[in-house]
């Protein structure tokens, strides 16, 4: 009797998590017409239909309920002999970038879904400003990166392959019970102006005829973080930055302010096999 191809399940699998065969070919990194005729082939070996399909995208059935257990033990099975015989895997490393306007916590638990799915990897992780992230991607300084995008009328579109994560509004934020009236000139907590949202702030304020001053210049958000808890002035963050002891500014003074996207730049189809599979584990962590 003939098994299950494990590249079929890995489909299945992929497909059943995220909801639809687009997405889960994009996991798998295969076109949607090849996961497709995967699935066909597997609901043919299992004689039962595995996926009901609507326009909504699909779900397991009660007989691809069954086999996906099955098919999550059997990849997982197949992931760890491949990592024992092909040992060289182990000595990969996965060069990672992401701003450090992404929240604190939630690269914690990226890092830990990573050195849980992938443990053959060595992590290489930098933080830093979405700009020098970028560059250093299309440099081939990183294998995949994460980074921040504010979205206005002229942003170009990403030509990178980067796939869009989450929306979060931008604020005008300073210490809770920060009185600005008396201010001439608003202080501003900024990044270094290679950060966009440094120009992005500078840029409204001027258009607003908002008169200010840099009254501070930190080297990373934890940093302008602190300072602006500190009362060193009036900073522009992600809804997510906002930590404990800052809240909104509200003031006529100050401009409306876009929203800001999140991408996840995966690794490219030439990396090894290794750094792939850190991409696509990277990819169901935020799916």
């Amino acid at each position: 009797m003939a098994g299950f191809d494990l590249e079929q399940l890995k489909a299945f699998v992929a497909v059943a998590d995220a909801g639809s065969i687009s997405a889960g070919a994009a996991r798998v990194f295969r076109s949607q017409s090849a996961v497709s005729e995967q699935l066909q082939k597997l609901e043919r070996a299992a004689g039962a239909a595995l996926l009901l399909r609507s326009r909504h995208g699909v779900a397991p059935t009660a007989a691809g309920q069954r086999l996906l257990g099955h098919a999550r033990q059997l990849l997982a099975l197949g992931e760890l002999a491949l990592h024992d015989v092909r040992r060289e895997l182990r000595r990969t490393e996965l060069r990672l970038g992401i701003s450090d306007y992404y929240r604190p916590d939630d690269i914690a638990g990226l890092l830990r879904h990573l050195t849980r799915h992938c443990p053959q990897l060595r992590l290489q992780v930098a933080l830093g400003t979405s700009a020098a992230i970028a560059r250093g991607h299309a440099e081939g300084a990183y294998d995949a990166a994460l980074v921040m995008q504010v979205d206005t009328a002229g942003t170009a579109r990403a030509s990178d392959g980067a796939l869009p994560l989450r929306r979060e509004p931008l604020a005008w934020v300073a210490a809770a019970g920060l009185d600005l009236r008396g201010e001439d000139q608003l202080p501003l907590v900024l990044l270094p102006p290679e950060c966009a949202l440094h120009r992005l702030a500078m840029e409204r304020l001027r258009k607003h005829r908002s008169a200010c001053r840099l009254a501070h210049q930190a080297s990373g958000v934890a940093g302008l973080q602190a300072a602006l808890r500190a009362g060193l002035g009036l900073g522009c963050l992600n809804a997510s930055a906002i930590g404990d002891g800052l809240a909104v500014a509200h003031s006529p003074r100050l401009p409306a302010l876009p929203d800001c996207s999140f991408r996840l730049i995966l690794p490219s189809s030439g990396a090894n096999a290794a750094v792939r599979e850190a991409g696509a584990a990277l990819h169901a962590y935020f799916a």
